[in-house]
Order: C-alpha cells, then sequence, then structure tokens
C-alpha cells in the first residue's frame, strides 16, 4: 500500500490530513472510525475525494470545505479511500 500512500502525498492529501490527529481536516483514524461496518463506506469516501465535501466535519474543522480532486482517476480514488478505512479506528474527541 505505499504506493497508495506515495500518491496520496502527491494529491496533497497529507497537506489538510494526518492519520491520527486533525490538521486542517479530520484524521483518517476519525474517519475509519465513523465509516467503520458501514456497507457502502467505499462508495461514500470515493465520492467526497472526487467532488470534495463539506459539512460532514464542521464541528471539528470549523466548516472548512475538502475540494474536489477531478484529476485522480477513479481506480486512484477507490484505492485511498481503502487505505483511508483500512486506517485504525479512533472516535474523535468528545465535542
Amino acid at each position: 500500500m505505499a504506493g497508495v500512500r506515495a500518491q496520496m502525498q502527491a494529491a496533497g492529501c497529507f497537506a489538510c490530513h494526518a492519520v491520527d490527529q486533525k490538521l486542517v481536516g479530520p484524521a483518517y483514524g476519525w474517519v475509519a472510525y465513523r465509516y467503520r461496518g458501514k456497507e457502502n463506506a467505499v462508495a461514500i469516501l470515493s465520492k467526497a475525494i472526487k467532488d470534495g465535501s463539506s459539512g460532514k466535519w464542521s464541528q471539528y474543522t470549523g466548516g472548512v470545505a475538502m475540494p474536489a480532486h477531478p484529476q485522480l482517476s477513479d481506480a486512484q480514488i477507490k484505492a485511498m479511500a481503502q487505505w483511508v478505512l483500512r486506517r485504525k479506528p479512533v472516535p474523535p474527541p468528545a465535542g
């Protein structure tokens, strides 16, 4: 999976997200926690990566939106979503 992480680095994902803590956007562990066990989690995250997203994490991000990433292929996006969902699920801090 190192290839996916490298693609995420190149796409700028780690400028806003970290695995275990909030940067601009939520920690990947928080995302894994929120979507754990959901049958359509890969599709939900893939859409958010491709089209951008806002409002899902506002209590932690202050409402900063995630921009769309239309330059990425569907295969890259799916692999990135799967990578995020494989992180250790960690609940976000109590609000």
